[in-house]
């Protein structure tokens, strides 16, 4: 078994709500210090593979910045203090695409990029969801709803249309499931 790195010593050098980034010092098994890894950590955060009780896929489009791009998404949101993944996707559904009730399953935790992440991403998948009430937007959100087939979604990830990675694995996670 591969040994783990011992922290020596850590400094914050950025702290919003968004991001925090540390500068750490690290010692090897090697022997070898390293004294520049840097980690981020972001709130963890729901990702909702939702379908429609017609089996429509519902997706997003909304802009992101670090791409530049509109982007095709599921639905997905921040974790609050105190709330389990489903219940964020229950909120978050709600609040990005006015969807709700449905049968709601718990499909996996992931880490953001194990590499330098210290966040997580939970998949919840909810079927039968229905049209039911009003969006409430955050400030940083303007997001247009599209309902999608099985084959409409599959032929925007073929096109690389649909492209997002953590997206697509938890597309992927559901398909296995479903073997």
């Amino acid at each position: 078994m591969k040994k783990s790195w011992r922290l020596l010593s850590k400094k914050t050098i950025l702290d919003s709500r968004w991001l925090r980034v540390d500068q750490e010092e690290c010692l090897l098994p090697n022997g070898k210090v390293i004294d520049d890894f840097y980690t981020m950590s972001q709130p963890d955060w729901v990702l909702i593979l939702a379908r429609t009780t017609e089996k429509k896929w519902i997706i997003e489009s909304q802009y992101r910045h670090g791409t530049e791009t509109i982007s095709l998404e599921f639905p997905a949101g921040i974790i609050n203090e105190g709330e389990t993944p489903i219940e964020a996707a229950k909120r978050e559904l709600q609040e990005e695409v006015a969807y709700g009730e449905g049968k709601w399953s718990f499909l996996g935790e992931f880490p953001m990029n194990p590499d330098r992440h210290r966040g997580r991403f939970f998949v919840v998948f909810a079927d039968g969801v229905i049209s039911k009430g009003t969006t409430c937007f955050d400030d940083t959100e303007e997001i247009d709803l599209s309902l999608l087939s099985q084959s409409e979604l599959e032929e925007k990830i073929k096109t690389g249309e649909f492209n997002h990675p953590h997206q697509l694995a938890a597309f992927y996670v559901w398909q296995l499931k479903q073997l």
